[in-house]
C-alpha cells in the first residue's frame, strides 16, 4: 500500500514537470514567433523583388516613418528608402533601386555564422528635396525644377516660373571644370539659337576670375562725355576673352583694362575651361534688353526690360553664345529678404536696397568688397554697363572700367546630376546623361 501510494505522487509530480515545461516552451514559441513575425519570407516578398543567391532563410521587415508596417510604400508616395538607417544580419547588404522599385540584397560579404536566418530591416522615410534630386533620373534642370516645391532654397516666382537659388548661402553649390560654381536656377524656354525651347540650368562661378573692363574699345560715342567702350555685349572685348579668346582657350594672354584699348596680363591656364567642361555646355541665346533707368526699377522690371527691345541706336537686342554674366534680375531674385521679407524686397528698387539690408544680406550673389559686372546695358547710353555694387545695390557705370568678372552660362540640356548634396563641402557632380 506504501509503495503504491508513492508511485501515485510521482506519476502526479511527472504530470506536474511535463506540463510546466509544455508551457515553458509554449511561451518560448510564441516569443520566438513574435520576435520573427514581424519579418517576411524574401523568397515571397514580390513587392520588393529582391535580388539574391540563396544563403538560407531571407527575410524582411518594413517600418514607414518609424511604424512597422507589412508592405512598402508605392512609388509615387513621396517616401524613399534610408540607406543609412537599413541593414541586414550575417553580412549582407541591402541597397535601393529607386528605378525598379526594390531591394537589392549585396551577399558577397555573407556569413551564416551561428544562424542561419538572415534579416534585413528597412525603414522608408518621406523624401527630402535632396533624396529626390538624387534619385531623379532626368535632366540636371528638369529635377532641380520638377522637385522646387520641396525646397525652402528654391523661390518660382518670377513671371516664367525660372526656379531660382535664393537665401544668404543656400545649398547650390556644383563642381564644374574642376572648380566650385553655384546654380542661379532652372530657367524654362532657353533657345540654343534653333529656335528649340528647353528648361537648362544656369549657373555661375562662385569666385570672380579676375577683374576687367567690360569693354574699352577707343571709337565709343554717345552723349556721355567720356564715352569710350561700347556697351553691345555682342563685340565686347570681355566677351571675345570669354567665348573665344584666352578663358575660353585655358591659356594666358591679354584682358582688356582701362581706356583706349589698354590691356592687362591675365592668365587662366589654371582657369579657364576644360575640355570636359566644354562638351557641357552649348549656344544660349542671351537677351541684351537694356533699361534708361536704374533708380526705379526692381528686379521684376529687369527681368521685363532685360527681354525687351528697348536698347541704344544700333545696338542688338539678342547675342547667341555661351558663356555670359549674370543679369540684374538674377541679382534681385536671389534674395530670400530675411526678416524684411522677400515679396517686400523684391518690391524695392534695386538702386534703394542700400537701406535694406536685410535684402542684399540674404542675397548669395551680393559680394560685400567688389563691384560685379552684369551683361545687361543702360539704354540711354552707348558706354554704360550695369552692376553691383558692395553697397548692395544695382547700378550702372562706364564699360571701360575695372569690375569683377564672374562667367555664367546655360548647361547643355543632357547634362545630369550624378551625386554629391550641393553643401560646399560636397557639391553636385555633374555629368552627360
Amino acid at each position: 500500500m506504501k509503495l503504491e501510494r508513492f508511485k501515485e505522487k510521482n506519476k502526479k509530480r511527472t504530470f506536474i514537470i511535463l506540463f510546466t515545461v509544455g508551457c515553458v516552451f509554449l511561451l518560448a514559441g510564441v516569443f520566438l514567433y513574435t520576435s520573427f513575425a514581424v519579418f517576411t519570407e524574401g523568397k515571397q516578398f514580390n513587392v520588393i523583388n529582391g535580388k539574391y543567391q540563396d544563403p538560407g532563410d531571407l527575410y524582411f521587415a518594413v517600418y514607414v516613418n518609424g511604424e512597422i508596417t507589412n508592405t512598402i510604400p508605392s512609388k509615387d508616395s513621396g517616401y524613399t528608402l534610408d540607406t543609412a538607417q537599413s541593414s541586414c544580419t550575417n553580412g549582407a547588404e541591402i541597397t535601393w533601386d529607386n528605378d525598379s522599385w526594390s531591394a537589392l540584397v549585396n551577399l558577397s560579404n555573407y556569413s551564416a555564422g551561428n544562424m542561419s536566418r538572415t534579416k534585413c530591416t528597412m525603414y522608408f522615410k518621406e523624401m527630402s528635396f535632396i533624396d529626390s534630386i538624387l534619385a531623379c533620373t532626368d535632366t540636371a534642370a528638369n529635377c532641380i525644377k520638377d522637385n522646387a516645391s520641396l525646397s525652402s532654397e528654391i523661390a518660382t516666382d518670377d513671371p516664367d516660373n525660372n526656379a531660382r537659388y535664393i537665401g544668404a548661402d543656400p545649398n547650390n553649390y556644383v563642381r564644374f571644370n574642376n572648380e566650385l560654381w553655384r546654380i542661379i536656377g532652372a530657367f524654362n524656354n532657353i533657345d540654343s539659337g534653333s529656335g528649340i525651347k528647353e528648361t537648362r540650368l544656369k549657373i555661375i562661378r562662385d569666385e570672380p576670375i579676375g577683374s576687367y573692363s567690360w569693354d574699352n574699345k577707343a571709337n565709343g560715342t554717345g552723349s556721355s562725355t567720356s564715352s569710350e567702350g561700347s556697351n553691345d555685349w555682342s563685340d565686347s572685348a570681355l566677351q571675345i576673352v570669354l567665348n573665344s579668346g584666352a578663358y575660353y582657350n585655358r591659356t594666358s594672354g591679354q584682358c582688356p583694362y582701362g581706356s583706349k584699348g589698354a590691356t592687362v596680363a591675365c592668365d587662366f591656364s589654371n582657369t579657364g575651361l576644360t575640355s570636359e567642361a566644354k562638351t557641357m555646355i552649348s549656344n544660349a541665346v542671351w537677351n541684351l534688353g537694356g533699361s534708361s533707368t536704374f533708380d526705379d526699377v526692381t528686379a521684376s522690371t529687369f527681368y521685363e526690360r532685360e527681354r525687351g527691345t528697348t536698347v541704344y541706336t544700333g545696338r542688338p537686342t539678342e547675342w547667341t553664345g555661351q558663356i555670359g554674366l549674370m543679369y540684374p534680375s538674377d541679382y534681385g531674385y536671389a534674395t530670400s529678404g530675411g526678416s524684411t521679407g522677400r515679396d517686400t524686397c523684391l518690391s524695392y528698387n534695386l538702386y534703394n536696397w542700400s537701406s535694406y539690408s536685410d535684402c542684399y544680406s540674404n542675397d548669395w550673389l551680393y559680394k560685400s568688397e567688389t563691384i560685379q559686372w552684369a551683361i545687361t546695358p543702360n539704354s540711354s547710353y552707348s558706354s554704360y554697363v550695369f552692376d553691383m555694387n558692395s553697397l548692395g545695390i544695382v547700378s550702372n557705370y562706364y564699360a571701360n572700367s575695372a569690375y569683377t568678372v564672374s562667367p555664367a552660362l546655360y548647361l547643355s540640356s543632357n547634362v545630369r546630376i550624378s551625386g554629391g548634396t550641393g553643401v560646399e563641402s560636397d557639391p553636385f557632380t555633374l555629368e552627360i546623361g
